[in-house]
């Protein structure tokens, strides 16, 4: 009896230690995508999230069918900061609160691997994808977090079925659908999870996700096929081996030199993983492995393979790579090889990763120095022309929106491509023309030092007192 107690209060000691170190590497992971978040001008990207979703609904819809590639569910969640104009702090925390609960998600279910759970959550934690797309004002983050959460209601659906598991399926599903196309390919491979299976809770499970189908049919279908005839992704190249092998190797590490381990133990941890738990195998395989497979083929004829078409099955490779250091640490032959590799490679991933997580959560993108200058500079009744014409959305919210400017576009004259904003107030003849490309800034006299930052320029230059929506001439 003494013995039996004795091993139990060991028992417990080290299953805390482990929920302690587990609850330490979330924490961490927290840290990294909440640091510094929003000291950094919001990247086109991000920006064009923002100025969409302060349109209209209807408007929105009508715009995103237009001008981009993606579903609408992001732009609604952050619809009410964009039109509030909040910092670009509170415009990224969604998407950090997203990634941090991806996080402890998958420390939730994996707790009881031990070993395999701190190598699983550390690389998870701190993998520079990770971290830079749980900080980013886009739908990568959710899409994290719905790819752990289907995992997670999968095992659990494969290993005892109940009831609440299809509801909880379609809504993730539906949800992922209306948020990136990329779910498509996970749809598949949980319908594939049912396999044969011709029992009541696989039925049930094959209607919830068909429901979900039917739901994005409804609500996205016919403006998905409208997106598809678009040029918004033409810049992704088809599918080639070396480009379906760093998307894959990127949800991992950002160094190439680590990529061909990182696809290699993907590969190996997988091999194990089926050999070692057949239903954790059965999900990995549909869940992540049919995914990846699909998307491959499918950018064969569509632009597709980018690693953050895969933001959604990025737990796979973090699995894999979990299980395949774990089966070395267990290898007895040969033992130094086996145990010096296992302890490199993640030791490896982490140290990268973390450097690069670092680097991004400090770096600032390269709006940031242009925009900021204009936030200085501008003033009630200037112009603000910005060239190349798209990035006017970035001019738009940075010195518009966050600075409370009222303001309304005005045409261009004598510069081609261009985009203009003509701020309220009494016309000061001053029009600040910021240009990406220094062979194409204005000519001639200006109003103020002209601004320079590398190809940069910001060239202040004097235009008519006229008001309202008349022309700005720059030449």
């Amino acid at each position: 009896m003494l013995f039996r107690g004795s091993t139990a209060r060991a028992a417990r000691a080290t299953r805390a230690w482990y929920a302690v170190a587990l609850g330490l590497l979330v924490a961490g992971g927290a840290f990294l995508r909440l640091w510094d978040l929003g000291s950094s001008q919001l990247s086109y990207d991000e920006t064009f999230t923002a100025m969409a979703g302060r349109m209209p609904v209807h408007a929105m819809f009508a715009y995103l069918r237009q001008h981009d590639s993606h579903p609408p569910l992001d732009y609604l969640l952050r619809s009410p900061l964009a039109r509030a104009g909040v910092s670009d702090f509170f415009l990224r925390l969604p998407s950090a609160v997203f990634s941090i609960a991806a996080l402890a998600l998958l420390a939730w279910w994996l707790h009881d691997r031990r070993r395999i759970a701190l190598l699983a959550v550390a690389l998870f934690a701190f993998d520079a994808f990770e971290v830079v797309h749980g900080r980013d004002a886009r739908m990568y983050a959710e899409m994290e977090l719905i790819g752990v959460a289907s995992a997670v209601i999968t095992d659990s659906w494969l290993r005892r079925p109940r009831g609440w598991h299809a509801p909880a399926i379609a809504v993730i599903a539906l949800a992922g659908l209306l948020t990136h196309v990329s779910m498509i390919l996970v749809a598949v491979g949980l319908l594939a999870v049912a396999g044969l299976r011709t029992d009541a809770p696989a039925w049930r499970w094959r209607a919830a996700l068909l429901v979900a189908g039917a739901g994005w049919g409804v609500l996205w279908g016919q403006s998905f096929l409208a997106q598809t005839h678009g040029d918004h992704s033409t810049w992704i190249g088809r599918t080639t081996v070396p480009s379906f092998s760093i998307a894959m190797a990127r949800l991992v590490s950002s160094e190439p030199f680590l990529w061909p381990v990182v696809l290699l133990a993907t590969i190996v941890g997988g091999a194990v993983i089926v050999r070692r738990d057949a239903t954790l195998g059965r999900l990995w395989l549909a869940c992540f492995a049919l995914p990846a497979a699909l998307g491959a083929l499918a950018g064969l004829v569509a632009p597709v393979v980018l690693d953050r078409t895969f933001t959604v099955v990025a737990w796979g490779p973090v699995l894999a790579i979990s299980y395949a250091c774990d089966g070395l640490l267990r290898a007895r032959r040969p033992v130094v090889v086996s145990r010096v590799a296992a302890a490199t490679i993640p030791t490896a991933l982490l140290v990268t990763g973390i450097t690069s997580s670092a680097h991004a959560a400090t770096a600032r993108t390269r709006q940031d120095a242009p925009l900021r200058r204009l936030e200085r500079v501008a003033r009630p009744g200037d112009v603000l022309v910005v060239r190349p014409a798209i990035t006017g959305i970035e001019v738009e919210w940075a010195v518009v929106v966050r600075e409370h400017f009222a303001a309304h576009t005005v045409p261009v004259v004598g510069m081609p491509n261009a985009d203009a904003v003509r701020l309220e107030g009494t016309a000061t003849g001053r029009a600040w023309v910021l240009t990406w490309n220094p062979h194409t800034a204005p000519r001639g006299p200006t109003c103020a030092p002209t601004w320079r930052h590398g190809n940069l320029r910001i060239t202040c230059v004097r235009v008519p007192f006229a008001r309202g929506a008349a022309p700005v001439s720059v030449t």
